[in-house]
């Protein structure tokens, strides 16, 4: 099984090179994901984990996006499949990735594993906190809805109160009240020096 993570790590790495959900965030969720697993003492497959975290988001990537309309977690389920099937992934352990990439995204409703669980709330830890701000303002000019930087402020905004109701685990609840107040924070200091965000 090893060898078709690094298989997919390497290719995640070439392909996911945007900077809202790109290979860094696939490692960001990842290093969550384990850190929640230890302190919730959650048992969890290492390696189904690992490809989760990585493939959660393929379906955005230029490479394997499609025209068609499908939501970018069945994009990802679909892409996930075909390469965890060609490189002879286990098949109990590709089913747990696949549960995982499926309900990974805030507000789905959750998957049947631990490795779900966790990756579901890792990701929307990496949307709170000066990383997620940073993700938010990453996104102007890419995303309809963020057209502009006081755009993403508000974005950044609805995250930081809609989020955190979202979480399941205890350390993950911990984790982002942190991160809320550093958002708190940057926000009140934006506002300060910016007339509420009119001078942007």
């Amino acid at each position: 099984m090893r060898v078709i993570v690094e298989e997919m790590e390497r290719l995640i790495s070439r392909a996911g090179t945007h900077p809202v959900w790109g290979y860094a965030h696939c490692l960001r969720v990842h290093g969550l994901a384990e850190e929640l697993a230890r302190a919730e003492g959650l048992d969890h497959d290492p390696e189904a984990l690992r490809l989760a975290a990585l493939l959660h988001d393929v379906g955005l990537y230029r490479a394997y996006r499609l025209r068609e309309g499908a939501d970018h977690a069945r994009r990802s389920v679909a892409v996930a499949a075909r390469l965890l099937r060609d490189g002879n992934f286990p098949q109990l352990a590709a089913r747990l990735v696949l549960d995982a990439i499926e309900h990974h995204p805030p507000g789905a409703p959750p998957g049947r594993s631990n490795e779900a669980l966790l990756i579901k709330d890792a990701v929307a830890l990496d949307y709170l906190g000066a990383i997620g701000v940073s993700r938010v303002l990453a996104m102007v000019g890419l995303e309809e809805e963020v057209p502009d930087v006081p755009a993403a402020i508000r974005h950044a905004k609805d995250l930081r109160h809609g989020l955190p109701d979202l979480l399941r685990l205890d350390a993950s609840r911990a984790v982002a009240h942190e991160r809320v107040l550093q958002m708190d924070t940057f926000f009140a200091n934006l506002e300060g020096a910016t007339a509420n965000l009119k001078l942007l």
